[in-house]
């Protein structure tokens, strides 16, 4: 076996993954573990990527179906995704990010696939661009000095205004501000967000 590049891997990463896939149903461990990976082995951690990365068990549309239809919890992960950095990073404030990014896609029959406005003035790509709005939440730590986002949910927007961007925030943030309850938490969002929907209700304000 070739182990080179591979000797700093973290002893706690058993531990880590095993934490992990106890919110998960049993029959799904396994496709998780050889995903989660693969992913981690890969650059950009695409799935076709992990699977040709990993020998894998079953045939390639065995994880996208998993991924797509599977009976398991993206919501139930990712609260136990927080519960492990609350076990493992000690801060005295928690620092929670939410940015937009924008996917290309040529199909009109992609998901949530809209013409957007390319605010990100990138030279390469026109000012008008058809793709998918996505939300994200984040969660961001130091390691070794420097700041590391650990993302936690993404959520697809299905129109192209900002309303739906705000109302995407307030739902990922809904999502996990119970398990965060009695810390004290920054959540940094850009001037896009910055309207009512988002900072008045008494769950942000008040628990966090």
């Amino acid at each position: 076996m070739d182990a080179k590049g591979y000797s700093r891997i973290p002893r706690e990463l058993c531990y880590w993954i095993t934490f992990l896939a106890e919110a998960l149903p049993l029959r799904s461990v396994g496709t998780f573990i050889e995903l989660l990976i693969g992913a981690m082995l890969t650059p950009e951690g695409f799935v076709t990527e992990a699977y040709l990365v990993v020998t894998m068990r079953n045939h390639w549309s065995s994880y996208y179906k998993w991924l797509q239809k599977g009976r398991w919890s993206w919501l139930g992960l990712s609260r136990q995704f927080v519960r492990l950095i609350l076990k493992v990073v000690k801060q005295e404030v928690i620092h929670l990010v939410i940015d937009d990014t924008l996917t290309l896609r040529a199909s009109k029959k992609a998901p949530g696939s809209q013409i957007h406005h390319q605010h990100g003035n990138k030279p390469n790509l026109a000012q008008y661009v058809r793709g998918q709005c996505w939300v994200s939440l984040a969660w961001v730590i130091r390691r070794e000095k420097q700041p590391v986002a650990l993302p936690l949910l993404t959520r697809l927007v299905p129109g192209i205004s900002n309303t739906g961007k705000r109302v995407a925030a307030k739902t990922l943030i809904r999502a996990v501000y119970r398990l965060l309850d009695g810390r004290k938490v920054r959540v940094l969002v850009d001037s896009w967000y910055m309207r009512r929907i988002l900072s008045s209700p008494c769950w942000l304000v008040g628990s966090m």
